[in-house]
């Protein structure tokens, strides 16, 4: 059982040790779920929203 929630800069530590090699491993992994996962509709969606956020930059 939790008695002591921790802050948000004792989180932020915590993720910080983490290191970047471990941090690109997860999010492909999350990125390779998603396209698992995710239907036909979804899929179109988030590459509208990507060719947005290019096009803004």
């Amino acid at each position: 059982m939790i008695f002591e929630w921790e802050t948000h800069d004792q989180r932020l530590r915590r993720f910080m040790k983490i290191s970047p090699q471990k941090k690109l491993e997860w999010l492909h992994q999350m990125h390779e779920f998603m396209l698992r996962t995710s239907n036909r509709r979804l899929k179109a969606v988030r590459l509208e929203l990507r060719k947005k956020r290019q096009e803004a930059r």
